[in-house]
């Protein structure tokens, strides 16, 4: 868990006076206040202090081990390797079982200084010696040996990217994080506005140093200060950041962070409207999303594509969570003005590590966050996964150069989608304290940013030239492997039927075209393989939902049997399971019919026996049972005689009559869907 100290500091807003860290201080202090200064600094995440407190105190008790492996941790959490494993060793060799831990952060150094082949032997070296009671951190050394393997599959796959260090009117000596653009020009983010080492003495009453939301603008293509943002957002006692905003921008949510009567800082999300050029005065979120025993911090906004619902993504430490820090979600609905008891957003995203800084890109609807439980190149990486609530694609890390072997947070996109901002404390940083302490921001830019629009107009079947206006258009994006997929946007076609919307390289999409009293379909679009920004076309034709049933051609059954062919499932699979996958509203009737050989009521018993098995096989391809229903009519409802005019048998009209056909019989409520999605999630 590289530097999750480092990140709580930020992350819970932990406060700080002006009292400095200084020589008198250390050499007045007895050996017993040291020891006790030293812990109080580890135990308010100011690793730094703790540093200069532990190293005096072993000067002069150079055989205390507890005080060797606290000061070894907490050189770990602030980067400085070097002596986080001289005092690794040396507690480790002084008692093996009270530093057993020790060799799994020698393993994370070895990590994320990228000698992988090393750390997984460590790793190993740890689960086989380690006797501690420490089960969760045994069980992640089995993850991280074959995290090793993986993260040296992303070394050498950097993408084409410029990043760029702010400057010091914005990275100052301590913490800076959670950068977010209001514009193209303008960015929002928080500071501890100080250029020096800050330390908190537990029983120091002197007015806080605090951190609050500020913002920097860009000028002449550099990013600089600007001075504070929001003129009620920051408020006294209070540290102030995490600052996001609501898609269309006139909503603001962030965090206010204090500690509680019993000492444990909580952080919890407020949220303000837009009232002209200023800020409402701010609402705290209700006790569903801010449990006063637990905090509740870093919130992301999107919207939901269907409804239009804020959808609000935070980090808790809630103990229903998966361990650590996790990340949840509440939907505020607009309807009862509520928002949603808080769901886990689920094992694809959290693990028993820590998950946090969550970004939701709503362009497309792809979650950006950090972990340290996910694998990657060293301390948290960055990862993204589309979907939403419990409902995502694959997991995957972003990969150089953003990510390294230093922890990287607060990743975001600009409104122009060619740059954003991270926070790491990767080597190069303004920092004071240590080699890897104290995250700044970083700008990204893509040197090579690929493009692509995809357009169409929507129009009769029958008639091409006849434009449809006011048709929906949802676009899917679909996982390569599993074929699964997740709404990713709708929109309205215009008065001539067109649309026009971006999206992403290196993707497969689906896209569904509907109207009220027409049939949806859908068509496939990939960006797999362009390389350059490009221009894509697809269109859609619509025809009026029929009245009458309509034939599934080339479905055949072994003589006398109702099992479905293989070769009949492809049949299927392009009438009526596309029809159903673009028409999620519709319910149908699954209709098998017979010749007359053979008695009614056994014919009547093996069409529905027929009918069943299409029904097994739509459900099987993700149909809901709900919108499904299988009737066998035997011999009684033919479409061409069975027998010719002279009473010989018919062979061509039998093979008509053994037939299957769907037929469109209802529509589900759309609350009723949206509900059952619910469900799901």
């Amino acid at each position: 868990m590289k530097g999750i100290n480092i990140i709580i500091i930020f992350l819970l807003f932990a406060f700080v006076s002006n009292a400095q860290v200084d020589s008198m201080m250390v050499k007045r202090a007895s050996t017993k206040q040291l020891k006790k200064l030293g812990k109080n600094a580890v135990k308010q995440n100011d690793l730094g202090a703790s540093v200069v407190f532990f190293e005096a105190y072993l000067k002069r008790n150079k055989e205390d081990v507890d005080v060797m492996y606290l000061l070894a941790k907490s050189y770990y959490e602030i980067g400085d390797y070097e002596y986080a494993q001289l005092y690794f060793n040396k507690a480790y060799d002084k008692d093996r079982q009270k530093s057993g831990e020790a060799i799994y952060y020698k393993a994370q150094m070895l990590k994320s200084e990228g000698k992988y082949d090393s750390a997984k032997i460590s790793f190993q070296k740890f689960k086989k010696e380690y006797k501690g009671e420490n089960k969760l951190l045994k069980k992640q050394a089995t993850k991280e040996i074959a995290f090793c393997d993986s993260a040296q599959a992303l070394v050498g796959t950097e993408k084409k990217i410029i990043i760029t260090h702010l400057d010091s009117t914005i990275n100052k000596v301590n913490t800076e994080g959670a950068p977010v653009n209001i514009d193209e020009n303008t960015l929002v983010f928080t500071s501890l506005r100080t250029d020096k080492i800050e330390y908190i003495k537990e029983e120091d009453t002197a007015s806080p140093v605090i951190r609050k939301l500020y913002y920097a603008t860009r000028e002449n293509n550099n990013w600089k200060f600007n001075g504070e943002y929001g003129e009620n957002l920051n408020a006294a006692n209070f540290n102030t950041g995490n600052a996001c905003f609501s898609p269309d921008r006139n909503r603001i949510y962030f965090t206010r962070c204090r500690t509680n009567p019993k000492g444990e800082m909580i952080c919890a999300i407020y949220v303000s409207e837009k009232n002209g050029d200023s800020w409402s005065e701010p609402v705290k979120l209700p006790k569903t999303i801010n449990n006063p025993k637990y905090t509740s911090t870093m919130p992301a906004v999107t919207t939901d594509p269907k409804k239009g619902n804020d959808i609000i993504y935070f980090v808790s430490n809630n103990k229903e969570g998966r361990g650590g820090m996790d990340i949840w979600y509440s939907v505020y609905d607009k309807k009862s003005k509520a928002y949603k008891t808080p769901k886990n957003a689920g094992n694809k995203i959290n693990t028993s590590q820590d998950e946090i800084s969550p970004f939701f890109d709503n362009e497309t609807r792809t979650l950006y966050f950090s972990s340290n439980g996910l694998g990657g190149l060293g301390g948290f990486d960055i990862f993204k996964a589309v979907g939403d609530g419990k409902k995502w694609l694959v997991t995957e890390n972003i990969g150089q150069p953003i990510n390294s072997g230093a922890d990287e947070i607060y990743y975001t996109i600009s409104p122009n989608r060619e740059e954003g901002f991270f926070v790491s404390n990767r080597k190069g940083g303004s920092a004071l304290k240590g080699k890897g302490c104290c995250d700044d921001i970083y700008n990204y830019k893509h040197s090579e940013y690929i493009k692509i629009t995809l357009a169409g107009t929507v129009s009769e079947q029958d008639n091409p030239s006849q434009a449809i206006p006011g048709a929906t258009v949802e676009v899917f994006m679909k996982d390569k492997k599993s074929g699964e997929k997740v709404l990713i946007k709708t929109f309205i076609a215009d008065d001539n039927g067109k649309y026009k919307t971006n999206i992403e390289a290196g993707r497969e999409y689906l896209v569904v075209f509907k109207k009220t009293d027409y049939l949806g379909t859908s068509g496939d679009v990939s960006t797999i393989g362009i390389n350059t920004s490009a221009d894509l076309i697809k269109d859609g034709l619509l025809s009026r939902k029929p009245k009458e049933p309509m034939h599934i051609p080339n479905i055949q059954y072994e003589f006398d049997k109702s099992n479905i062919l293989e070769s009949s499932k492809i049949a299927i699979d392009t009438t009526v399971l596309k029809l159903m996958e673009a028409n999620p509203e519709v319910i149908v009737e699954i209709q098998s019919h017979t010749d007359s050989k053979g008695s009614d009521q056994y014919n009547e018993k093996l069409s529905q026996k027929r009918a069943e098995s299409v029904v097994s096989y739509l459900i099987s391809k993700g149909i809901q049972p709900i919108r499904l229903k299988a009737k066998g009519y035997g011999e009684s409802k033919p479409i061409a005689p069975n027998e010719n005019a002279d009473g010989s048998d018919n062979p061509e009209g039998r093979a008509q009559n053994r037939r299957t056909d769907f037929k469109i019989i209802g529509e589900l409520d759309v609350e009723l869907i949206n509900s059952g999605t619910d469900a799901e999630e």
